[in-house]
């Protein structure tokens, strides 16, 4: 599988892709803001997958105001038909209760699975409990350790496995996953064999499946920036007994770095990460009451290094191009600044756009404040009329004074403000240096690699790349498509399984119809049977005369079926049935409901 941690796992193309492959993907919902920009991205994805494929999402429990929207609107479009079949936690694990609440509405609505990322022995225990209390639901346990850069866990990846591999099971209803930066076959296959765990005196723990954390950013399908992918093709990655050091600031490859959920996570070590690692130690890791006088101490360097060595460059800028303060810009100079940041002048389309609505609401404010009582107020309507690039002159041409007048102090916050506003794309940059600067400089900055023309000074040295430090060494290619990269490790466990189980001999491999749920005994059944006659070519069964005393449907279904993994079986036991892109419910189920 391939996590949905990874920044272009929120684009739905490369999930797409992933996914009509034939393998088990996540699409990050981290730089979902809006239920609109999650509604119109899903039903763009289900569209691009083949028929049957389901989409498994990934939500960031740890943030509460993303979290509380995302889950409503995913149970929403799930009963809408959209093809909806997981939810992946991630950021933290809900306490008991709360997590089987989520369980529960999460099955009565048709989800089939559920995953959680624990970073503990303890935190593992927790999901057994929680795994014990809903044998009926699949819960899939992600485990990385440490060598995901501290993102999910510090603690080393083997002594927690072997501590609970027993107790985990002992759950049936547990699909346990491996992920520490894989990237070829020799660095997974025992980890799918259990050999791992001989070398520590046990018996072999293979684990139910590997999650790849090599980064689908370079592959064919991503839509990041060529510049990027070279980045990450010529990282020459750590091997597993130096990785250690990428948390020492030794390793010149990839280094743990805060990440915009304030975790950390490994990134390829540019001059993004180095300003990143800079701030964080001398600034944003001290008491927040003492940030802001450390921040002015050192404004001058700070806003240098930002216009250097950083995605988001310091908003304050004269129209020569002087370095400013918002109260030193004149409303003209912070409208064209607005615009040159988030318009794309070569695509003609705003960055996103909520950034629109950023400007225009500037834009009215200015000309509330500003108008006399006997002028009108007309730039609302001819905003909609120009290009952005163009709202300088229209502004300029309405009311010169803009050209002149510098922000008011109230203005000054107005702005601001509208920097901070919920439910929107946190700006390309950074207006002000108060006590949010730790939000303004890293929310929402994985996502940038997929805009590079839009990032300050298209310099891909100034963004943000995750990268696992060991699976970069396995990346060597920016035009190989997903598909293949993933088949070639498929295709070598096979493989290699096919030669270490049954000597290379295919025809000795069990052949089932499909991976399903086991044959449930029908024998709870027989009472309500008047009588049941089976041959060779056939199963008679005689039904009561009342309604009554028939079977529930399962049961009835789970007996016409047969214990054989068949198309009959799964025909009859599939809770929902593919019809273009939707899934909705099964009808034949309903068409052979027993009746008397």
């Amino acid at each position: 599988m391939i996590t949905g941690v990874m920044l272009t796992a929120a684009n739905g193309q490369v999930v797409a892709a992933i996914s009509n492959a034939g393998y088990h993907v996540e699409i990050s919902c981290g730089g979902m803001h809006t239920e609109d920009d999650m509604v119109t991205k899903l039903y763009a994805l289900a569209d691009l997958l083949e028929l049957g494929r389901g989409i498994t999402l990934n939500c960031i429990f740890s943030n509460p105001k993303q979290w509380d929207f995302q889950l409503q609107v995913l149970l929403r479009l799930r009963r809408e038909g959209l093809p909806i079949v997981g939810l992946s936690i991630s950021g933290d694990i809900p306490s008991f209760d709360k997590a089987l609440e989520i369980i529960n509405a999460l099955h009565d609505t048709g989800i089939r699975h559920v995953s959680f990322k624990p970073n503990t022995v303890r935190a593992i225990r927790h999901v057994i409990n929680i795994a014990q209390a809903s044998n009926n639901f699949y819960i899939v346990l992600q485990w990385t350790g440490d060598q995901g850069g501290g993102h999910h866990s510090f603690e080393g990846f083997y002594q927690p496995i072997l501590e609970t591999y027993g107790a985990i099971r002992a759950c049936e209803n547990i699909v346990l996953i491996a992920g520490s930066g894989f990237g070829n076959i020799e660095s997974s296959l025992s980890y799918m064999t259990g050999d791992w765990s001989v070398s520590f005196e046990s018996a072999p723990m293979p684990f139910d499946g590997i999650m790849f954390e090599l980064s689908d950013i370079a592959a064919q399908e991503a839509v990041a920036a060529l510049a990027v992918k070279k980045l990450i093709a010529v990282a020459p990655g750590v091997s597993e007994t130096e990785w250690q050091q990428t948390y020492d600031g030794t390793s010149n490859n990839a280094i743990p770095a805060t990440i915009d959920n304030g975790e950390l996570d490994h990134m390829l070590m540019i001059r993004y990460t180095a300003f990143v690692r800079d701030m964080y130690r001398d600034i944003l890791s001290q008491p927040r009451n003492q940030q802001l006088e450390l921040l002015l101490a050192h404004k001058d360097k700070i806003i240098s290094r930002l216009n250097n060595d950083y995605m988001r460059p310091w908003f304050g800028q004269k129209i020569d191009g002087r370095v400013a303060d918002l109260g030193q810009m004149t409303y003209v100079e912070v409208i064209s600044r607005a615009v040159e940041l988030m318009y794309d002048k070569h695509q003609k389309r705003w960055i996103h756009k909520s950034y629109f609505r950023l400007v225009v609401d500037f834009i009215n404010r200015s000309e509330r404040q500003l108008c006399t009582p006997d002028q009108s107020a007309p730039l609302t309507a001819l905003l909609d009329k120009v290009e952005p690039v163009c709202y300088v002159d229209v502004v300029s041409e309405i009311y010169p004074e803009f050209k002149t007048r510098l922000l008011s102090s109230e203005d000054v916050q107005f702005f601001v403000y509208l920097c901070k506003r919920q439910g929107q794309k946190p700006p390309p940059f950074v207006p002000v240096l108060d006590a949010d600067f730790g939000d303004l400089l890293l929310k929402d900055t994985v996502f940038q690699p997929e805009y590079l023309e839009l990032a300050n000074g298209q310099n891909s040295q100034r963004i943000g790349v995750q990268q696992s430090h060991d699976a970069a060494q396995y990346l060597t290619r920016t035009d190989e498509p997903v598909k293949g990269i993933i088949d070639g490790v498929y295709q070598g466990h096979i493989a290699a399984l096919l030669r270490q189980l049954h000597s290379g001999d295919e025809a000795s491999v069990p052949v089932v119809e499909y991976i399903g749920a086991e044959f449930d005994s029908a024998n709870d059944i027989i009472s309500g049977l008047t009588s049941m006659n089976e041959t060779s070519t056939e199963r008679v069964f005689r039904l009561p005369n009342t309604a009554k005393q028939l079977p529930n449907i399962d049961s009835w279904l789970q007996a016409l079926a047969g214990p054989r993994k068949s198309w009959l079986r799964a025909l009859l036991t599939a809770p929902v049935i593919a019809q273009k892109s939707r899934f909705v419910d099964n009808y034949v189920r309903r068409m052979l409901r027993a009746r008397p």
